[in-house]
């Protein structure tokens, strides 16, 4: 007999839901904050209308005749602006409605927006650092400024042009269009939350395409506003973790003690860390921090190469660095770039200024600001990097003659 066809009805739809009320932040009557299936603000639902919503959830599909004039026109409404659905499934259907996991429920619902865009996409994707190295016991933080998505590398400018629909602008960057940016940052129009695009994690020896397969292939779910998202396993999570509290930063003198300290307290609080690091070829970055918690002949068979991207985030000075990072590039990509780090366009001098505390709002006057400060910063790192090279013996006693 032929199977007999699924009920229709109405449903609840939304990219994000979740159960605010009496959470602190939140007006008296406020009940449900969710995010329509169409690019746009989320919305709250209050009084009869979140009674509405909860009643979908419970009992959907639920047919047009169970319902009054004055609930239809809601739903059709509701239809329109992405949060309910007729029909006997939707991909964006709600099942069920939870109360907030993070401190900022706001937070919570852009890793829901940013997995539901990557997967209208059919872009995977694996979000690491955050909130979730503190569920799951990596870190005693909760709390992050910003949602840190790692997606199919080939793919990231898909998911970063899909997102400025949904409130998120590019942030200027004077290397846009090269390999050298580990990330895309994602400015928020509305939602006071930043998303970072990642292509890679910088500190892996593993070619792009590599290492996020190699991270994909080892994952857990957790749930965020109603929807499941993908992390890293806990041990992979703690590596990726480690190499990226150790990254070098321009300016800085070598790596601190609490920098490593960090990193060897998440290297021990997972079991497996050895084998991850040397899966996603983060020994040569974690040398040290493997090699306390290991021993030295845990690492003693690796090689000693630079992490990708070390090299030039360990200059002294932000001149330098571009310098470091431009030799990068192959050749023939390496003029055009460096007329734009020089003569930049006029969103990332107005950003530059705008960092420097300078107040201009002329692109032509932060463009020559901008390259004197590079070109004081270059005087001052020349400077430095002299200060930081041994002096041989020879010279010493050179110096010491009269």
């Amino acid at each position: 007999m032929p199977s007999s066809p699924l009920a229709e009805g109405w449903m609840p739809t939304a990219f994000g839901a979740l159960d605010v009320a009496g959470a602190p932040g939140f007006a008296a009557e406020a009940e449900i904050l969710l995010v329509p299936t169409l690019p746009g603000p989320a919305l709250c639902l209050v009084s009869h209308g979140a009674d509405l919503w909860r009643r979908l959830i419970r009992e959907g599909p639920i047919p047009s005749a169970a319902f009054d004039d004055a609930d239809l026109d809601v739903l059709a409404q509701w239809r329109r602006l992405g949060i309910a659905a007729f029909g006997s499934n939707h991909p964006a259907r709600a099942h069920h409605l939870k109360r907030a996991v993070l401190s900022s429920p706001l937070h919570e619902l852009v890793y829901a927006v940013t997995a539901h865009v990557a997967a209208e996409l059919g872009v995977r994707t694996v979000f690491i650092k955050g909130p979730s190295l503190h569920r799951q016991g990596l870190r005693e933080r909760e709390h992050s400024a910003d949602v840190d998505v790692w997606c199919e590398p080939a793919r990231a400018e898909e998911l970063v042009r899909a997102l400025a629909a949904w409130g998120w602008r590019r942030s200027p960057d004077p290397w846009f269009g090269t390999p050298v940016p580990h990330s895309t940052t994602m400015s928020p129009e509305t939602w006071g939350c930043e998303i970072d695009v990642h292509r890679r994690v910088p500190g892996l020896t593993l070619d792009d395409a590599s290492a996020f397969e190699a991270v994909s292939a080892s994952c857990m779910t957790m749930e965020y506003a109603g929807t499941e998202v993908r992390i890293p396993s806990r041990d992979v999570h703690a590596v990726l973790a480690a190499v990226n509290v150790v990254r070098p930063a321009i300016g800085e003198r070598g790596r601190s003690v609490d920098a490593s300290t960090a990193a060897v307290r998440m290297l021990t609080a997972a079991g497996g860390t050895l084998g991850s690091a040397r899966a996603l070829g983060a020994v040569p970055a974690l040398r040290r921090e493997l090699t306390e918690v290991f021993g030295a002949e845990a690492t003693a068979g690796s090689a000693a190469s630079t992490p990708r991207d070390w090299h030039w985030r360990g200059r002294p000075d932000t001149a330098h660095a571009y310098l470091a990072a431009l030799r990068t590039l192959p050749i023939l990509r390496r003029p055009r770039a460096l007329v734009r780090l020089l003569w930049p366009d006029d969103d990332v001098a107005l950003a530059s200024a705008r960092r420097a505390g300078d107040p201009t709002d002329d692109p032509r006057r932060a463009r020559l600001r901008r390259l004197a400060r590079g070109l004081r910063a270059w005087v001052r790192g020349r400077r430095t990097v002299r200060e930081r090279m041994p002096t041989s013996p020879s010279l010493r006693h050179s110096e010491r003659t009269p």
